[in-house]
C-alpha cells in the first residue's frame, strides 16, 4: 500500500500513544492501596484523587495496553511491511533497531527495580505489589520473556509484560511481511481469530496478536481513505467524535447498564468490543488522515509522544520510592488520594520521562545503532 504520500512522522499518533501511557498509570493508581495482598483487596477507586474528573483512566486506564499494540501494528505496517517484503530490510537489521529502542531501558529500570524492592523487602517483610522478584524472573525479565507463560505471576518492572508481548509479535510480523501475506483481509481475519482465543483462552498473546494485526488493518483501511476516498474522511472523522461522546456520556452522565438493563451485554460490547473495534481504530484513523490532509498538526508537542516509553516504564520504579517513603513514615496512606500528591507524581514523571529520553534513551540509541551500523526509526 502506497504511503510515500504522509509524512515521515505522525506526531498526532505519538501524542494519542502517550495519553494511552499516562492512562495506565492512573489504573495502577491502586498501587497505592496495597497492603500487603496481590492484587490489593481494599481499593476503592472513588477516593482516589480527582476521581470524578479522572474517571474514565481509573476504571478503564488498563485498555491504553490495547491501544498499544493497535498503534504498533499501525505503525510497523506502515513503516516496515514493505522494506521487509521488498528485503530492503534484514532479519538483523529490523531486530537490531528494535532492540536499540527498547533495551537500554528495560535493562536500567529492571535493576533499579531489583535494588528497590530489596530495600523494601528487607524493612517490611514483602516485595511492593508485584511478588515473584527471583532470579528465575529475573532471568526472564532480562530476556523480555517476563509473560510468554513461564512465569509464575507479575515480577519486577511488570508493566514491561506488554513490550515482552510485543517481542513476539515483531516476530510474527517480520515473518509475515518477508511471506508476503499481511493484506487488508489477512489481517483482519487474524484480529478476529486472535480476539475470539483470547476470549475463550484469556493469554495475553493473541490480545496482543488481535490488536497488532487489527492496526495493520487500519494501516490499510488508511491508506484506501487517503488515496481513493478522501471526500469521505470526515466520516471518519465524526465517527470517532461520536465514539468518544457515547464513551463520555456512559462514564459522566449515565450508565448504559442502567438503560439497556443487562450488565453481561454492556460488558461484552461496551467494555470489549466496541472499544477495540470502534472507538480505537476510529481515533488511529482519523488522527492520522487528520494529520496527512493537513487538518490537524501536533508538531509542536511532538515532546509528548517521545516520552511514551520512559513513561510507561518510570512510574513503577516512581511509585516504588513513593511505598519505600510510606514504609519509613515520611508520608501517610492518606496522602495518595490527595489532589496535591497527584500533581506531584505526574509532574515528577513526566518531567523524569522528558530527561530520560533526552539524556539516555535517544543517545543510547544512536551509540548502539552507530556501532552496529543500523538505520531506521
Amino acid at each position: 500500500m502506497n504511503s510515500n504520500l504522509w509524512p515521515a512522522r505522525l506526531y498526532a499518533l505519538d501524542v494519542s500513544r502517550s495519553i494511552a501511557a499516562l492512562s495506565v498509570v492512573f489504573w495502577h493508581w491502586q498501587h497505592f492501596a496495597y497492603n500487603g495482598t496481590f492484587p490489593p483487596d481494599n481499593v476503592n477507586r472513588s477516593n482516589q484523587p480527582l476521581y470524578g474528573l479522572f474517571r474514565i483512566f481509573y476504571e478503564k486506564g488498563s485498555m491504553g495496553v490495547d491501544y498499544f499494540f493497535l498503534l504498533s501494528g499501525f505503525i510497523f505496517f506502515w513503516l516496515y511491511k514493505k522494506p521487509v517484503s521488498d528485503r530492503d530490510v534484514t532479519f538483523l537489521n529490523f531486530w537490531l533497531q528494535r532492540f536499540s529502542r527498547l533495551y537500554p531501558l528495560h535493562f536500567v529500570t529492571l535493576i533499579v527495580v531489583g535494588l528497590l524492592q530489596y530495600i523494601y523487602l528487607l524493612r517490611n517483610s514483602s516485595f511492593f505489589v508485584y511478588p515473584f522478584n527471583d532470579i528465575r524472573h529475573f532471568i526472564l525479565n532480562i530476556s523480555f520473556a517476563s509473560h510468554w507463560g513461564l512465569q509464575n505471576g507479575w515480577s519486577f518492572n511488570a508493566p514491561i509484560w506488554s513490550v515482552s508481548i510485543e517481542i513476539i509479535l515483531y516476530l510474527l510480523f517480520f515473518i509475515v511481511a518477508y511471506s508476503h501475506y499481511g493484506d487488508l483481509v489477512f489481517c483482519l481475519l487474524v484480529s478476529f481469530a486472535s480476539y475470539a482465543a483470547f476470549y475463550k483462552l484469556h493469554h495475553d498473546i493473541f490480545r496482543g496478536l488481535s490488536m497488532f494485526f487489527l492496526g495493520g488493518f487500519v494501516f490499510q483501511f488508511t491508506s484506501i481513505m487517503f488515496l481513493k476516498y478522501r471526500p469521505y474522511i470526515k466520516i471518519i472523522y465524526i465517527t470517532a467524535i461520536i465514539s468518544w461522546l457515547m464513551v463520555f456520556l456512559n462514564y459522566y452522565l449515565w450508565s448504559l447498564a442502567s438503560f439497556i438493563g443487562n450488565l453481561d451485554i454492556v460488558e461484552l460490547f461496551f467494555h470489549k468490543i466496541f472499544p477495540i473495534y470502534i472507538l480505537f481504530p476510529a481515533t488511529v484513523c482519523s488522527l492520522a488522515l487528520a494529520e496527512i490532509v493537513g487538518d490537524l498538526n501536533l508538531r509542536p508537542i511532538s515532546w509528548v509522544g517521545d516520552i511514551t516509553y520512559s513513561s510507561y516504564l518510570l512510574h513503577f520504579p516512581l511509585q516504588l520510592v513513593f511505598g519505600l517513603a510510606l514504609s519509613y513514615g515520611a508520608i501517610s496512606s492518606s496522602t495518595f488520594n490527595k489532589p496535591i500528591f497527584l500533581l506531584i507524581f505526574f509532574s515528577l514523571l513526566i518531567s523524569l520521562s522528558y530527561l530520560t529520553f533526552i539524556y539516555f534513551e535517544r543517545p543510547m540509541q544512536r551509540v548502539i545503532r552507530e556501532r552496529c551500523s543500523v538505520r531506521g526509526r
